[in-house]
């Protein structure tokens, strides 16, 4: 028989302290424990998010990413041998697990140095630049952003003083153009494999892509500026400054000068006094732009209509829709027209002049010259030089 009370049925064992001494020792050893666990959280938060991005989106597997990998888990470990230790109150051990959660973050930081502060403080802990010269590609390059980061790197490794200026992607590579201190076309432009990331040193194929900062070049009035793929030329006065129009620094839409110093790059725009001829894809309700119509454009006043000598104004001989709009002291013109026959791509085109009302009258008579000058579609076309 078993008799009740026997040594073969031990009660538990109380988990809880037995003395106000252990009380107190519980009680010191759980505000750090309560503090690193914390730090714990942090850092497998911020772990989590970042492989969230390294499986999601990042390009690259390198040093950074091995070190976060190594965070997180120690983190994890941390956080639950932490909470399983407390538990238990077995306060040394949960300090101890607690622990675990530090050393990854200070090296990070430490390495990261993004701050002389932060570099007083952590610079200790920080890997040598060595360990992170590797890197293993996970994804094609496809960001521009991404291109201009390699091409800059590249460029800085090769010692060469020149900087990015223009990416373009053609199927299975970039080629990123270089510009250098003065605003000209570098040397070489960067070519980057989309699918490995290599880069290498190539002739920038000026066919495809601008190789640096457009200069303009300086009219005689006799000089006819022709894109027969747009279906428009035109004849600039003399003695103006005249730049290819493009679209976000890309493809070409027509011409214009400014009136200023010719050396001054084309990209530098300056909208002070300006004239030319674009094609255009802008639906148009009247004068008022559909896509834009904050902009105030109207029919011309009675008053600007008597400064033009004609009194049907036409663009390249087509009748053109005149529309002006004068905001803070500069005022624009523009006349809108479509040829009759169309072009390829059935544009539209705009010839416009920017001005000031100091300088209204003399700028009309400047835009009329170069209105006269003006073809478009079939006539640009046919056109020689």
């Amino acid at each position: 028989m078993v008799k009740v009370g026997s040594q073969l049925c031990p009660r538990r064992t109380s988990r809880w302290p037995k003395t106000p001494v252990g009380w107190l020792a519980t009680c010191l050893l759980g505000l750090p424990v309560a503090l690193l666990f914390l730090i714990a959280l942090a850092s497998l938060t911020a772990g989590a998010s970042y492989l969230g991005y390294l499986g999601s989106r990042a390009t690259v597997f390198d040093t950074w990413g091995a070190l976060h990998i190594v965070s997180t888990v120690l983190a994890l470990i941390a956080v639950v041998g932490t909470a399983l230790a407390v538990w238990r109150l077995r306060m040394v051990t949960a300090l101890l697990f607690a622990a675990l959660a530090l050393p990854a973050p200070f090296v990070i930081e430490g390495s990261r140095c993004d701050t002389p502060a932060s570099c007083q403080a952590t610079g200790w802990a920080a890997l040598p630049s060595g360990a992170f010269d590797w890197q293993v590609r996970i994804r094609s390059v496809t960001d521009p952003n991404e291109a201009m980061a390699i091409a800059s790197r590249a460029l800085f490794e090769a010692k060469v003083e020149d900087g990015p200026y223009l990416e373009k992607r053609f199927g299975d590579h970039w080629i990123v153009s270089t510009i250098d201190d003065d605003g000209w076309p570098g040397a070489h432009a960067v070519r980057i494999d989309t699918r490995t990331g290599r880069t290498a040193f190539v002739p920038c194929p000026e066919d495809r892509i601008q190789c640096g900062m457009e200069r303009p070049t300086v009219s005689d009035g006799q000089r006819v500026y022709r894109n027969a793929q747009l279906g428009l030329s035109a004849v600039f006065p003399a003695s103006l400054p005249v730049c290819t129009t493009r679209y976000d620094g890309g493809e070409p839409l027509g011409f214009h000068a400014m009136v200023r110093a010719p050396d001054i790059p084309c990209e530098d725009l300056d909208l002070f006094r300006e004239m030319g001829i674009e094609v255009v894809w802008w639906r148009r309700n009247g004068c008022t732009d559909v896509e834009n119509p904050s902009v105030p454009w109207r029919p011309l006043t009675p008053e600007t209509s008597k400064l033009f000598s004609a009194q049907k104004l036409a663009l390249g001989g087509f009748p053109a829709l005149a529309c002006e709009v004068r905001e803070g002291g500069h005022i624009s013109i523009m006349l809108y027209a479509s040829p009759a026959s169309g072009t390829d791509l059935g544009e539209s085109y705009a010839a416009y002049v920017m001005t000031t009302p100091a300088h209204l009258v003399e700028d009309i008579r400047t835009f009329e010259t170069f209105l006269r000058n003006v073809r478009l579609g079939a006539a640009a076309r046919g056109q020689t030089d």
